[in-house]
């Protein structure tokens, strides 16, 4: 080897040095910038106002946010490295088939959910599952997003069952003898309230076995061609169940606009008042039997 092939191989490996030490400036820059990637995520995760968590592949812990930690009352440094299965004994297995599903790919929902706890107690909750994927294009694990939901459900049953008895109290029915209901009406009857009374009184003409139902509308302040029509659908549902309808309570300007609308009120039974209709019901022999509708 002459000087000239030693000055070559030493300006190759000069430059061989520079190659690697910008290599390996770039493997510190590639790794700080990871690192304050990661960082991001993890703070990005943590301090979410949602309840996230995420798993690896087998479901253990790697992060969870604070509002996690706050619903499922759990501990942020009790979690991470832990199995999900484990702090929570009580998962249903169709959930485990879910979580399975997800790792191999998919992702899956529920807006409203039961989630029956091991002391005995019963959460509702909205979740959504998706996998997280590493650099490879592998799937690392999944991201669970839950939301506990059991206040506002049980507020939503609150209202549900209050506006059912609203409604029952909007068409009370009274019976006030063997086979006989009254249907005292106060208020505007509109095509809803018809269909609601209508189910109501179809119901109750079924369970008692009633044979005559007056439906009293002296609290009806104006009957129009709607509210004529719905109230003579629902005389004559309850006669397709072979009971018979009393209509009582028509003030005389109802009795008018019903006559100048034209309206059949044939197979019902008119009287003033309720007392009227009352005491034509007592009097009719209620055992035997009515004639076909």
């Amino acid at each position: 080897m002459n000087y000239s092939d030693v000055v070559a191989e030493n300006q190759h490996l000069k430059q061989r040095v520079r190659d690697l030490e910008q290599a390996e400036e770039e493997r510190d820059r590639l790794q700080a910038a990871l690192r304050q990637s990661e960082e991001h995520a993890r703070i990005f995760v943590t301090y979410t106002p949602a309840a996230v968590a995420m798993f690896d592949r087998d479901m253990r812990y790697i992060l969870a946010s604070h509002r996690w930690l706050a619903d499922f009352a759990l501990k942020e440094g009790e979690i991470t490295g832990r199995c999900h299965y484990e702090l929570f004994p009580e998962i249903p297995e169709h959930w485990k088939a879910v979580h399975r599903r997800c790792l191999a790919g998919a992702s899956e929902g529920n807006d409203e959910e039961p989630f029956p706890r091991s002391d005995g107690r019963v959460d509702w909750v909205r979740w959504k599952i998706f996998p997280w994927y590493t650099t490879s294009g592998e799937i690392g694990g999944i991201m669970l997003f839950t939301e506990v939901i059991t206040e506002r459900k049980r507020l939503e049953d609150t209202l549900r069952m209050q506006a059912k008895t609203l409604q029952e109290l909007s068409t009370p029915i009274v019976p006030i003898s063997q086979g006989v209901l009254v249907l005292p009406l106060v208020g505007v009857l509109d095509a809803a309230r018809a269909q609601q009374m209508m189910e109501n009184l179809l119901g109750k003409v079924v369970e008692r076995q009633a044979q005559v139902a007056i439906i009293d509308v002296t609290g009806v302040p104006h009957i129009d061609t709607g509210s004529a029509s719905a109230l003579l659908q629902v005389a004559r549902a309850v006669r397709l169940l072979g009971a018979q309808v009393i209509l009582t309570g028509l003030r005389p300007e109802v009795s008018r606009a019903i006559i100048d609308l034209d309206i059949d009120l044939t197979g019902i039974v008119t009287r003033r008042d309720l007392q009227s209709g009352i005491a034509f019901a007592t009097a009719m022999n209620l055992t035997a039997p009515l004639s076909p509708p």
